[in-house]
């Protein structure tokens, strides 16, 4: 039997998995092994670390979604990997012997992982892993009681930049509604020649749209800039020209400070030599498999993506769950063409893609294909954005959540989760329950059901409306884990349609233009 060994459970391994063995069935055992016991939306990170959302909003377990697949899964991080026998080593003592391995282990999520830049993980902080998201929201809420300078930046070198600009817009507004945006200047460092390259070169629209995002929330930029080291009060940047020149030399005080690392491999792959560059990242070809040994893949930020333009200060490529959603379908294709000795398709061009929050707003951008020349080059801003990503968010978790096809949901029902913490309260002090701000909806219930919901609030002391406003959406989440991957599609097709409905009738969306809307 076939042996498809996958490293790593989050977005780019956890889909890879599924569509594997839907496609392979009984004809090849697939294991997935990860370091960590649950799977995370990364993309939600930046709210995590504004205390938007809580980890069990985008965190869940995910061996029992694999089990239920019939997918092994194993908890451990990897050793080694011996590509020549086809075999990992894990740390937990185990060794896989694969036919296939894909590779997605993402990347490191330690800062200054070569000491790239000194006192960076030290004297900053990043939401690349959910943990650090949750460091950092500790800080910034310390930050808040005793606000004063910011600074967001980007290490040279460093791939994914939208979420540094996302994070910053997200700030803003946060400080915003807190009433101390004054009280706490904001400068973004980046190693892009100008707001908005993002890694991908070729102007258009995003300079401008960036660059007016950013006179308008009053966010000081530093392009060009080569973060030299950070101490505990002051981070030192040098600022070059076009031609590569030192043109300023900046000392920037700060109170805060949230920097994106360049990326790496993890440990493991970055003794892996005869698969990776000098950074540990995964070196593959078109196909996205390693050039050396044809059997491995790899798939998501653990790869050595070659840059788009060289610039006077390195920065690296974008990515977005898009990007890594289409790359996940073609390698999917290639390991069942590689299996079924078929021809392989190419990975190249591909389309980048993604949504940036702004808080109340956000910014939508898309250019395909994603190396120059490019056919399409937008971006575009409004509510409309922000709704997009609360969404789609909603839309992957449920997707990584649905039961398979012809399987009743078997999972501890949030009903009764509702109600063990509402019994629970019953024994501490009580406290107000608020039935949320959403549109009143009329429900109109039989005799019975109604009587008994009256007397179960009155029993617990609480009121029927907020109880049954806990108990309806406990239910909805458990109905929704018995929905297939087609009916998941189609109730988000649904509520994309009702959040457009409830958008302004004037401004569903609006393109950036000169910083006005």
């Amino acid at each position: 039997m076939t042996h498809v060994v996958i490293l790593g459970a989050g977005i780019a391994g956890v889909s890879a998995a599924y569509a594997l063995k839907a496609k392979l069935g009984a004809r090849a055992e697939v294991t997935v092994a990860s370091d960590k016991l649950y799977f995370h939306f990364v993309p939600s990170n930046p709210w995590i670390a504004m205390g938007w959302r809580d980890r069990s909003d985008i965190a869940f377990p995910i061996g029992p979604y694999l089990d239920a697949r019939g997918i092994k899964f194993i908890h451990s991080g990897v050793r080694d990997i011996r590509p020549e026998a086809n075999q990992v080593d894990l740390d937990n003592g185990d060794t896989l012997s694969y036919d296939v391995l894909l590779i997605a282990t993402g990347s490191c999520a330690l800062q200054g992982m070569s000491g790239d830049i000194p006192g960076l993980a030290e004297h900053t902080h990043s939401f690349i892993h959910i943990n650090q998201a949750e460091q950092a929201l500790a800080a910034y809420r310390e930050f808040v009681q005793h606000p004063g300078p910011i600074v967001i930046g980007a290490a040279p070198g460093a791939s994914v930049l939208g979420p540094i600009y996302e994070y910053a817009f997200l700030v803003d507004a946060d400080l915003r509604q807190r009433n101390i945006r004054e009280q706490a200047p904001i400068t973004l460092v980046t190693p892009e020649p100008w707001p908005g390259h993002l890694g991908l070169g070729g102007e258009g629209a995003s300079r401008s749209a960036v660059t007016a995002a950013l006179l308008d929330t009053h966010i000081k930029i530093i392009c060009n800039a080569h973060t030299m080291r950070i101490d505990s009060n002051t981070i030192q940047v040098i600022e070059l020209d076009d031609a590569g020149n030192e043109k300023q030399n900046h000392i920037l005080n700060y109170a805060y400070s949230v920097y994106w690392p360049a990326f790496g491999g993890v440990p493991a792959m970055r003794k892996a030599s005869s698969l990776v560059n000098d950074r540990g990242l995964v070196v593959v070809d078109e196909y996205l498999r390693s050039p050396d040994y044809p059997n491995v893949f790899a798939l998501g930020a653990c790869l050595a993506q070659a840059v788009v333009q060289n610039t006077p200060v390195p920065v690296g490529p974008p990515d977005s769950v898009y990007s890594i959603s289409k790359a996940g379908e073609i390698v999917v294709k290639n390991i069942l063409a590689q299996l079924g000795d078929a021809p392989m398709t190419s990975c190249v061009p591909q389309r980048a893609k993604w949504l940036t929050d702004m808080g109340n707003t956000g910014a939508a951008y898309l250019s395909e294909p994603q190396l120059p020349l490019r056919d399409i080059n937008w971006m575009r801003q409004g509510r409309w954005v922000h709704q997009a990503k609360v969404d789609f968010e909603k839309y992957f978790i449920n997707k990584i959540r649905q039961q398979p096809v012809g399987q009743i949901a078997s999972v501890v029902s949030r009903v009764a989760g509702v109600m063990s913490r509402v019994l629970t309260e019953l024994d501490g002090a009580q406290t107000p329950q608020s039935t949320g701000s959403g549109e009143p909806l009329a429900i109109r219930l039989p005799h019975d059901p109604c009587l008994e919901l009256r007397a179960l609030a009155m029993s617990l002391g609480r009121e029927p409306d907020v109880l049954a406003a806990e108990l309806l959406a406990a239910a909805i989440s458990d109905a929704k884990s018995c929905l297939n991957e087609s009916e998941i599609d189609a109730m988000a097709h649904a509520r994309r349609e009702l959040l457009v409905q409830a958008l302004p009738k004037r401004q569903p969306g609006v393109a950036f233009l000169g910083g006005e809307t």
